[in-house]
């Protein structure tokens, strides 16, 4: 029985991912589907700016997996050596969320004078985004210094796509804009207004195992999953799209 104890500890693995704070919804629904598969196996997570994520690899911290809102960030993940070959496994669309009290009814009132408006900082993912739809409104719907005004009602820019979402829904801030996953989550508290399709950026997200990985197999089984049809559908259902 000693003995039987001894095996079950060794055999214990626990899988630690980083993975971006818009994640925060499905991805632990996957660890619980990749555990009971996997039975020995523990899937902890660290959510965050993907940006803050990938300085926290770079100063040491340990993880097994990186799953990234963008490109970027695992590009510079690589390129310090954190992690090994990335590949995509789902996509995301842009909204505007707005509080419940909020004037906001279109993209163009957003321009409102004294209107509060929360977005991510320029260094996280959704914040880049959302700057890069801003200035594709401008061009192709609306009139010039149609961004500049819209940034000039930002009152505060948060780490993570969570916070704004937080803000927003609290009736600190007046709208946002985030991810479409993110703003399904909090449907009961704000109200969304669509971005046209033609002005919406291309959001892949990747996901990679990382160099300093102490169990590369299974973290490489794990991305396996999450890029599966299995897991394919499980992200669907939180509002992602489709690897494109």
């Amino acid at each position: 029985m000693f003995l039987s104890s001894i095996i079950a500890v060794a055999t214990q693995t626990v899988l630690t991912v980083f993975a971006a704070a818009s994640l925060h919804a499905a991805f632990p629904e996957l660890g619980t589907k990749f555990e009971a598969a996997h039975p020995g196996v523990t899937v902890r997570f660290t959510f965050n700016g993907s940006q803050i994520l990938e300085t926290q690899l770079a100063q040491g911290a340990q993880a097994d997996v990186f799953a990234s809102a963008d490109q970027r960030s695992m590009d510079k993940a690589k390129a310090d050596g954190l992690v090994t070959a990335s590949a995509p496994f789902a996509g995301n669309y842009l909204v505007i969320i707005a509080s419940m009290g909020s004037p906001v009814q279109t993209a163009h009132d957003l321009t409102i004078l004294g209107l509060r408006i929360v977005l991510c900082s320029d260094a996280v993912p959704c914040g880049r985004y959302a700057r890069t739809t801003l200035a594709e409104m401008e061009k192709k719907q609306f009139e010039k210094g149609f961004a500049k005004a819209v940034l000039s009602n930002v009152v505060s820019e948060e780490e993570n796509v969570e916070a704004v979402v937080a803000k927003v829904s609290l009736s600190e801030a007046d709208a946002g804009i985030v991810y479409r996953s993110d703003a399904e989550k909090a449907i009961r508290h704000v109200r969304v207004v669509e971005v046209p399709e033609d002005v919406q950026p291309l959001i892949i997200y990747p996901i990679a195992v990382t160099t300093s990985s102490t169990s590369p197999g299974m973290a490489a089984d794990f991305v396996a999953f999450v890029r599966s049809s299995q897991g394919q559908r499980i992200l669907q259902q939180y509002g992602f799209a489709p690897a494109p």
